[in-house]
């Protein structure tokens, strides 16, 4: 049977797979289509149920069994579980997260603070898919689409359009594939990165919230945007859900047992809550991406954490993120990667400056102990 699988750019492509086939079968042809070999893990295939709610598909069972109406199926590739850009592997892989995270951030889904951040995330977008900026052939089109994008803050800027095209010439040279990695990494350190919304309400329907199933926890938002609360997975005790209830057993802060039931649209959207509670728990916790998502969401934690989260990326190259600062280019006279990654650049990542010289630099060993070891 044939599916149809719509990437987050609207782009179709076209899969044949078994009649009797898994959804895990589907998922891995999309991505082999795409050339991601080996981070296929990261991606999940959502569906419009006949309700209409949008449901990820169970890779785990037959397509045929879910999945309503006559072929070809149509499924849409979405990213499902989100990491930092500089974990990802693949330029294949990165390019689909940036393309999932221009469309979270055009539809409102991904909250940005500020119009001076939601400026920089713009210029971004412009120099992966403009290239550098030109007065005569300024992007105008991508610039107006910003107006669908979720700013906390409620006034825009009169010059909100100029401080984008200031950001945007200050991208001058930087290529494509490096504009949609910093954007990733900037989507990276807002608050909703990696978190999936669900429409709740109490159990006599007389209010309704949405919870949040993100890389660190669930988070409850009331109807107040600033009233939240924060259930880290290490506080929930159970969950389950019965036809359209989800019940969930969780620590507050002061250790009493605290119970949440909630109902939701459908009993579909109930399973689909607790299935993302449990995959998101599995996968957040499991060895191999544990310790960069403790870094990523160390927010969570104490104060003094955060503060050693924030120096330990201090002195982590800026281009691979993996070895330590030790290398400065002159003039300029900017610290911020590794030797390896200096002996490739012709110009400074972050003045765009000529670089005449490059001259290794020695940390203080408690920097060096703390953490990171200098190449």
């Amino acid at each position: 049977m044939w599916c149809l699988v719509s990437q987050p750019n609207s782009v179709i492509l076209e899969v044949e797979v078994d009649p009797k086939a898994k959804g895990q079968e589907c998922l891995e042809k999309v991505c082999q289509c795409l050339g991601i070999s080996k981070e296929s893990d990261y991606f999940g295939l959502k569906f419009h149920c006949a309700k209409g709610e949008e449901l990820w598909l169970n890779l785990r069972n037959p397509i045929e069994r879910q999945v309503t109406g006559i072929t070809p199926y149509r499924f849409a590739l979405r990213v499902k579980f989100w990491v930092p850009p500089h974990l990802l592997l693949q330029d294949t892989t990165r390019h689909q997260f940036y393309l999932h995270a221009r469309l979270e951030l055009l539809e409102g889904r991904l909250k940005v603070t500020n119009w001076s951040e939601a400026a920089k995330l713009v210029a971004f977008m412009a120099q992966a898919e403009y290239g550098d900026f030109d007065q005569l052939t300024c992007p105008h089109s991508i610039y107006a689409q910003t107006a669908q994008i979720g700013v906390e803050e409620e006034m825009k800027p009169p010059d909100y359009f100029q401080r984008v095209a200031v950001h945007h010439k200050e991208l001058k040279y930087m290529k494509p594939s490096a504009a949609e990695y910093w954007l990733l990494k900037e989507v990276s350190y807002l608050e909703s990165f990696g978190e999936e919304m669900f429409q709740i309400r109490n159990c006599s329907g007389s209010s309704e919230a949405r919870l949040g199933v993100g890389p660190h926890g669930l988070t409850l938002y009331q109807s107040d945007p600033c009233e939240k609360q924060s259930i880290p997975y290490t506080a929930v005790q159970s969950a389950a859900s019965h036809r359209r209830t989800f019940h969930l057993m969780y620590l507050s802060l002061d250790g009493d047992e605290t119970s949440l039931d909630v109902k939701l649209e459908t009993s579909q959207a109930a399973s689909g809550l607790y299935r993302a509670i449990t995959e998101k728990h599995a996968f957040y916790s499991c060895e191999t991406v544990r310790s960069a998502v403790t870094a990523q969401f160390i927010r969570d934690l104490k104060s003094s954490k955060r503060q050693l989260a924030r120096l330990l990326e201090a002195i982590s190259c800026r281009i691979c993120m993996d070895r330590g600062i030790d290398t400065a280019f002159f003039p300029c006279a900017h610290v911020m990667a590794c030797s390896e990654c200096a002996a490739r650049c012709e110009r400074c990542p972050l003045c765009r400056g000529h670089i005449e010289q490059s001259q290794r630099i020695y940390l203080p060993l408690e920097l060096q102990q703390n953490g990171l070891k200098m190449s």
